[in-house]
């Protein structure tokens, strides 16, 4: 089955990340992956052209909108014959409807939605034009994935209605993202972080959605209330950002790491004690979350999109932007006993391995690819064990939700 992936960019990002860790784990002998970008950019085009795949682009500048692009995607589109074409946010899936109409009606199109949506304001202007755009396109694709069960909820209220519109969540690469004592120990040391230390990290790109000002004032007033603490920040912006730079330089000066992007992040991860994600909107269903508990590391994270169904009893939850609440999380897992941290860590990596591992997910991409391959050579609508509108445990894992 050929399956084209149309998606904006192939920067570091959550959903662009899980596009890899997708291309990865799908069985190459049944399905035959291209990518296609809107935007020829981001260090993930060489990651997959490494792996023997395809990348194509359409060119196209951010915020430009071009006919001319429009023309090249269905071209690109016709020679390459998809069976189905998945796209990946809001501007890929409105351009996977747009050129729909050119292409064979064997052809299947899947959207895929990566985040929550709870004020459209904050998007910008044309993200948000593209959005409410969606609410007409919607009912045609042949199936809509969002990655969350409060994303299909907030995107069915504002009218993107889909007979089948379902959640898979995010895949976690458990081999990748393991307990590592070594990668602990060197990384740990090239830090210089002492024995006796808790570090306490984030790895986000620096964006107002993920909401590093308040990390940094709860990691001041934790910081404050126990000297064993010290934090690292990894991830796109982290050392050139001004406000991050200041507090390495004051409040914060030399307990403070700021790692900037890095491709060693299952190293990163393992040398920390506790993850944080303080997302004020937007998640979905976080990576970095999924990614810290598959290497044995418990979290805190605040209350936004399915976070709280992916940590369970394996952290804690606090709300969004409450920088107190930040605060008393990270304490009180720094407080635990090692005999206590090491339980939570092994609960943590095994919810991830029941639960959200990669192949997990893999395995209901490719049973959705097959109904809709099914259908739209002839062979009827799929059968499904449930109302497609409600999540099945192949939808969602049965325990998700546990400990909310």
């Amino acid at each position: 089955m050929r399956v084209v992936h149309l998606i904006t960019t192939l920067a570091v990002g959550g959903a662009e990340q899980m596009l890899v860790k997708l291309l990865r784990a799908m069985d190459r002998s049944e399905f035959e992956p291209t990518v296609v970008t809107l935007v020829d950019d981001g260090p993930l085009r060489e990651v997959i052209r490494s792996l023997g795949i395809e990348v194509l682009s359409l060119d196209l500048r951010r915020g430009e909108v071009s006919p001319r692009a429009l023309s090249r995607l269905v071209r690109i589109l016709r020679a390459t014959r998809p069976d189905l074409v998945q796209s990946w946010m809001y501007h890929a899936n409105a351009a996977a409807m747009l050129a729909r109409p050119w292409l064979p009606r064997r052809t299947g199109v899947v959207w895929n939605i990566r985040q929550s949506l709870y004020d459209i304001s904050r998007e910008r202007y044309l993200t948000q034009a593209v959005i409410r755009s969606g609410r007409l396109l919607a009912p045609y694709a042949d199936a809509i994935v969002n990655n969350s069960r409060v994303s299909r909820s907030q995107h069915a209220r504002i009218g993107y209605l889909n007979q089948r519109s379902l959640v898979i969540p995010n895949g976690f690469e458990v081999e990748r993202f393991k307990p590592d004592a070594a990668a602990r120990a060197s990384l740990r040391a090239e830090l210089g972080v002492g024995g006796g230390r808790v570090l306490v990290g984030m790895a986000a790109r620096v964006h107002p959605q993920k909401d590093h000002g308040g990390f940094l004032a709860a990691a001041a007033d934790a910081a404050a209330r126990d000297p064993r603490l010290e934090f690292l920040l990894a991830g796109r912006g982290t050392t050139t950002d001004d406000g991050i730079v200041a507090a390495a330089r004051g409040a914060l000066r030399g307990r403070l790491h700021l790692l900037g992007e890095r491709e060693d992040m299952p190293r990163i991860v393992a040398a920390l004690d506790v993850a944080v994600s303080s997302s004020g909107w937007g998640e979905g269903c976080p990576n970095s979350v999924g990614e810290a508990m598959s290497a044995g590391v418990p979290v805190v994270g605040t209350d936004v999109g399915d976070t709280a169904d992916v940590i369970g009893a394996c952290g804690r939850i606090v709300p969004p932007k409450d920088p107190s609440a930040l605060a008393e999380g990270v304490l009180a897992l720094a407080s635990l006993a090692p005999h206590e941290r090491a339980q939570l860590a092994e609960d943590a990596r095994a919810r991830i391995r029941a639960h959200f591992s990669i192949p997990f997910v893999a395995a209901r991409y490719a049973r959705l690819y097959r109904e809709i391959a099914a259908e739209r050579r002839g062979g009827g609508m799929p059968v499904f064990a449930a109302s497609p509108l409600e999540p099945t445990d192949a939808d969602v894992p049965a325990e998700a939700a546990v400990g909310r």
